[in-house]
This record gives structure tokens, sequence and C-alpha cells, in this order.
């Protein structure tokens, strides 16, 4: 059995749903950066399939990893501002299968592509004289559901972060067998924590989302530039960061941008609002597109904005969210204004301005500009409790405890 210290120090293998370089920042990715501080991190893509490699190839983020999506060439690479314990790893692409329906032949390509993620594993585990690591599958259970069928980590874990069963396909089968095979199970909502406990009869450990309090906290510290975007901006603004995607109450965003013709909305994210709405946001003068920003850019748009908001429907979906984005609100002091989504964004009450009604949403908005420079300490003291070092600590004691637990078995 391995001591504390040594458990503490070892590397960490990470999958997700998401690239080091995509378009919306990602707590998988956040929780990696954090993490490499200290340890050896490989940060794994989600991998390309072969359709997507020809329908992108002409990208630049595919055409810098052509030789590993091809060959397996060239498939790890340090990130400029990243920790240098961090290493970005692009396995070769994989068959795409998704949409094949169950059955013998989803799960025969099923199986070559968990070689494909396991094979580069092992190749770097051989490559560096890795015998003991610890693997985090960051919701993508599409892949390594069976894990020791593949790999033989130090310890195992499977980190849900949405309520997958509201997402067509295979995730929602292939997480219930991911609860079953990992040693640690974690969610980051307390919703997730009992609707995945009660369909697969096991504890699920509460380990919600963080916030680099550090990098956000630099637009109230630091003389940050305005982005262009803005600079022709004259009216308060009332900002949101994230992708526009089916967690939107677009109903909701259009009361706000009819309700305030005297403000500007700023939107900071990809824009897939075409696919869950037939609402025309263009039509709407006093409506602004960024399009998708790095997080290392994001607290130069959250210092000019006057609110920040987070206009989320209420269903199933959100209900199990514990959103990223409300500690780097804080943590740049903004004030917020959120639907009352979910447990887990209610406990933030005594810092935000929570809504019930759309009316509610309405009105608390001049609320938030009219005090946006009031209580800022105590916004980032709440940032401060959630910061991801914090989770951090969480993280490393559920990790030891369970691997003494299997050790003991």
């Amino acid at each position: 059995m391995i001591d504390q210290n040594t458990f503490r120090n070892l590397p960490v293998f990470i999958t997700s749903m998401s690239r080091w370089d995509g378009d919306v920042s990602s707590a998988s990715l956040s929780l990696a950066k954090v993490l490499s501080r200290e340890n050896e991190v490989y940060y794994i893509d989600f991998p390309y399939s072969a359709a997507d490699v020809w329908r992108e190839r002409k990208s630049k983020t595919v055409k810098s990893r052509m030789k590993a999506l091809l060959w397996g060439k060239n498939f790890t690479r340090k990130v400029p501002g990243y920790p240098e314990k961090f290493t970005a790893v692009t396995p070769r692409a994989v068959i795409p299968n998704y949409s094949m329906a169950e059955g013998s032949l989803y799960e025969w390509t099923s199986d070559i592509n968990n070689r494909i993620l396991a094979g580069i594993i092992k190749k770097i585990c051989k490559k560096n004289g890795i015998k003991d690591y610890i693997l985090i599958n960051s919701f993508n259970p599409l892949y390594l559901s069976e894990v020791n069928r593949y790999l033989e980590p130090t310890l195992s874990v499977y980190h849900s972060r949405d309520a997958i069963e509201e997402v067509p396909g295979h995730g929602l089968r292939k997480e219930n067998i991911c609860i079953k095979n990992y040693d640690l199970v974690m969610a980051t909502s307390r919703q997730l924590c009992r609707k995945i406990g009660e369909r697969n009869d096991r504890f699920i450990n509460y380990f919600p989302n963080g916030g680099d309090v550090k990098l956000f906290r630099t637009a109230v510290t630091e003389n940050l530039i305005k982005p262009t975007e803005l600079e022709d901006i004259k009216t308060p603004i009332i900002g949101y960061t994230g992708a526009l995607c089916q967690r939107i109450d677009y109903e909701l965003l259009v009361k706000i941008l009819e309700e305030n013709k005297d403000k500007t909305v700023v939107m900071v994210g990809p824009r897939k609002d075409k696919e869950f709405t037939k609402i025309n946001l263009d039509q709407y003068p006093n409506i602004r597109f960024t399009g998708p920003k790095r997080i290392e850019e994001l607290p130069s748009y959250l210092r000019y904005f006057d609110c920040a908001i987070i206009p989320f429907k209420k269903n199933n979906l959100t209900g199990g969210i514990y959103p990223l984005k409300i500690n780097e609100y804080l943590a740049t002091g903004r004030s917020v204004v959120s639907t009352d989504f979910s447990e887990d964004i209610n406990q933030f009450g005594q810092h935000i301005k929570l809504a019930a009604t759309h009316e509610d949403f309405l009105k608390a908005i001049p609320e938030a500009i009219s005090v946006k420079d009031e209580k800022l300490e105590g916004r980032y003291l709440a940032s401060l409790e959630n910061s991801w070092e914090n989770r951090l600590k969480l993280f490393w004691n559920l990790a030891f405890n369970t691997y003494s637990e299997k050790k003991s078995v």
C-alpha cells in the first residue's frame, strides 16, 4: 500500500468531454490545471472521430493535431501559460459510433475505441516509467466505462457533471456502468448525487465545481483593457459568460432585452441558440455577441459588466447543475442575478439575487446594477471558500480514503 504522501504526488490522467483548447471554460480542465501545479497531469482530449477529422480537417485545431490523429505521433504537448506539469494529450482518431444503435456492432467499435484511449495512457506510462497513477474520468462515460478491463490505475475516479439522462444516446447506460466499476464516484450537484445514487444503489460523493479565484480576481485588482467588442458601448452592461445552449431560458432572455432597452446585453461564448430556439435574437439591437473566448480572457469582459446574469431554465437538466460561472462571477465582485434553478445555486442566496419568476428576474436587474459597488469583498470571500484550491483538498481526502478502503478489503 502506498503511503499518503506518495499517493498525494501520483501522476493523474484525466479524460473529459472537452479539450484543452475548447471554446468554453470546462470544470475538468480547471481541475486539471490546479492539480498540475504539484502533480504531473495528462489531460486527454475528448477523442476526435475519423468523421470529425475529415469534417474539420481545415480547422486550426485539427491541423495542429493531424500527426497524432492519423499516425499517433507528436501526441503530447506543453501548453504556453499552463503549469509546467500539465501535458495535453491527443489520442488517435476513433471510430464514429455514437449514432449506432445498441448492439454487437456498437460494442465492437467501442472496444476498439477504448483500446485506443487506454493504449495512449499505457504508452505514456511506459515512456515515463509510471507504475502507479490516478485516472479521473470527468463525465466521459462513453469511454472506459469498464475501466478495469483496459487499465490498472491505482485509483479510478468517475466524476459526473450533468444530468446525462437528458441527453439522447448511450450516455446514461454507460454512466451506470461507470458507477459500478470506478473506485470513487463524485458528482457536482446535490441532485446528481441523489439521482445517480438511487439509480445505482451506491453512495455518490458531493464534489461541486470550484473557481479560479486568482485569475478572475484580476478583474478587480488589475486595470484590464476594455475588450474591443465593448469599446463603443455607452450604456450599462448586463453580461453573461458561457454557451447559449439548451440551458438558457430564451423567453426570459427576450424579456430582459425588451425591458432593458437602455442597457446592452453582452453574451460572451459560443452561439448554439439556433439549435434550441426559434427566437431570432439578432433582431434585438441591444444584444451583443462576442463569440467564444478563452477562460483567461473572461476577466477583461467581467470587469466592465454592471451586473452578471445566469438566465437558466428550471428543469431536470439545470436542476443537476452547479454552474462553474458562479464562483467566477463572484471572484470579480460582480453583482449577480440568477434563476433559482438548482439547490446548488440557491446556497448563494446571501450573495446574489435569486429569481423564482421572470418578473422577479426583471425586477432584480436594476437592483443589482444599483448595488454593483457594494459588498464586493463579501462576494469575493464567497468565491474564495469555493476556490479550486479548496476543492483540491476535498479531492485528495476523498481519493486517499477511498484508496485506503480499497486496499483494506
